[in-house]
């Protein structure tokens, strides 16, 4: 990445906090929003679940309920910036349509953005686009985002995700393919949902003093081996993005002081994980710490991408971060590799959180 973005701020709505901060500062805390969330007739036992708590009125319809988690996270990221709406381009992601989300299918005859531009009384710039990538689509959308903004076409992008597992169609398509969380299958999803975004913006006219992080690179790659299909994976699709993320960076393996992963706790996911991180981190280390946002909201879908960013960049701006340099990675069911490396803001003092992370290059 040539020109490098800086991340102004973000949006967050999930199971434990409505704001970013909220979220942020609860995850940090290793604070669970995991519960009962799906009741079924009994003898059944319900199914864990990460619910936003929120009033029935909010979620008449799977649509509506999305609209609101994302115009709320959206409206949030909002406010880090200084520009008219007009000038800024929302990209969003929303459930894959292979899924049958009730809320993409009721989606058929109107624009999602257009639905999120009425609730918020804006309007956005005309190259604002929808995306259906999976969990790697925000991290995908950061490389749009960066033709859009060195081009001039906006001076702001907000990228992001919206999605609730915590619905009938996705519990039962998990539930028929052994793979949901339960007393038989421990390492199994935790279905949660929320939104994330992230505003991004050109170092020349941002505000640095009040953003967050930097984003140096980012890198994607294709798995054959997908979670859908028959085989485990071997991580060759995650090591190739982690390897183009550093290279668009210019940034070297042994200067990665943590990692933000969207790892859900699935057995296909812990596997992935952790053979492409022994392939990829060759550099001597007394420890590599690793964030994993699910343990608190659970799977949230398309929206994990962009929540790993606003973690690794809320960890680097207030200094709790265990080192300068994140890898924020993310994996898709459908076959997306996705991986971004953060730093401090250029200029920023560095908080003395390396003195317990020694890394060597020998």
């Amino acid at each position: 990445m040539k020109t490098p973005l800086l991340i102004l701020g973000g949006g967050a709505v999930t199971a434990v906090g409505l704001t970013a901060v909220e979220t942020c500062v609860s995850m940090r805390a290793r604070m669970s929003g995991v519960t009962d969330a799906v009741f079924r007739t009994p003898p059944l036992e319900p199914i864990l679940g990460a619910a936003v708590p929120a009033s029935a009125a909010l979620k008449r319809s799977a649509l509506n309920w999305l609209v609101n988690l994302a115009s709320r996270a959206i409206g949030e990221s909002v406010l880090a910036t200084d520009v008219p709406a007009k000038r800024v381009a929302l990209i969003v992601a929303i459930p894959e349509p292979y899924r049958g989300h009730p809320a993409t299918v009721e989606l058929i005859d109107s624009s999602f953005i257009a639905l999120v531009e009425q609730r918020l009384q804006l309007s956005f710039h005309e190259t604002s686009c929808v995306m259906s990538s999976g969990h790697g689509a925000a991290l995908q959308g950061v490389e749009l985002a960066h033709e859009l903004l060195i081009s001039g076409r906006v001076d702001i992008c907000i990228v992001g995700g919206v999605d609730s597992l915590l619905n009938r169609i996705d519990v039962e398509r998990l539930s028929r393919a052994n793979r949901l969380h339960n007393e038989r299958n421990p390492q199994g999803v935790i279905p949660g949902e929320g939104a994330a975004f992230i505003a991004l913006g050109r170092p020349d006219i941002a505000r640095a003093k009040s953003s967050l992080a930097t984003l140096l690179g980012v890198g994607l790659a294709r798995e054959q081996d997908t979670v859908l299909g028959e085989r485990f994976s071997t991580g060759s699709g995650l090591r190739r993005a982690l390897v183009a993320a550093l290279a668009d960076a210019n940034c070297e393996e042994h200067r990665v002081s943590f990692r933000v992963s969207d790892m859900n706790g699935e057995r296909y996911r812990a596997w992935e994980s952790f053979i492409a991180s022994s392939r990829f981190y060759r550099t001597r280390r007394e420890v590599l710490p690793t964030w994993l946002p699910a343990s608190s909201v659970g799977d949230i879908g398309v929206a994990s991408g962009a929540l790993t960013l606003l973690m690794a960049a809320t960890g680097l701006s207030r200094g709790y971060a265990p080192g300068p340099i994140a890898v924020c990675e993310a994996s898709s069911d459908e076959g997306l590799r996705a991986a971004c490396v953060l730093a401090p803001l250029p200029g920023a003092p560095t908080p003395p959180f390396m003195s317990s992370y020694p890394v060597s290059a020998e």
